[in-house]
């Protein structure tokens, strides 16, 4: 079926319903002792971030059928961005003060790097705030 096609978003929201059904069943199957809690939690982790930007995807999709601005949407996606990114951070700091991650973690320095320019991007934004 082309992309643009009738029925072709309904097909995709179909797909994602389902997907989602697929991630909540795979989130309540694993279970703790089968493996690491820190395995554990990350799988629950990426599978809500999935299911959250499946979400978007399925309201993106509904605006634009309906004849509505999907880009309003924009917002709560990147909201969502900022909340998963202060998460993940948090999880990093958590690591390396149980010492988990060290030096010679991979991708790591690229993370310090990104960091740093993050942090001078914001304090752009807040600049009084220390």
């Amino acid at each position: 079926m082309p992309q643009n096609a009738p029925g072709h978003s309904e097909e995709i929201a179909h797909r994602l319903k389902k997907t989602d059904q697929e991630l909540r069943e795979l989130q309540s199957s694993v279970k703790t002792g089968m493996i690491n809690v820190k395995v554990l939690v990350e799988f629950r982790n990426a599978a809500e971030r999935a299911r959250q930007a499946s979400a978007a995807v399925q309201q993106w999709l509904e605006a634009q059928g309906k004849g509505n601005d999907p880009y309003l949407l924009l917002p709560q996606v990147m909201s969502e961005r900022v909340n998963m990114a202060t998460q993940l951070l948090k999880d990093v700091t958590h690591d390396l003060e149980g010492g988990d991650l060290d030096f010679e973690t991979p991708g790591l320095a690229e993370l310090n790097k990104t960091v740093k320019v993050l942090a001078e991007r914001l304090a752009r934004l807040f600049p009084n705030s220390k």
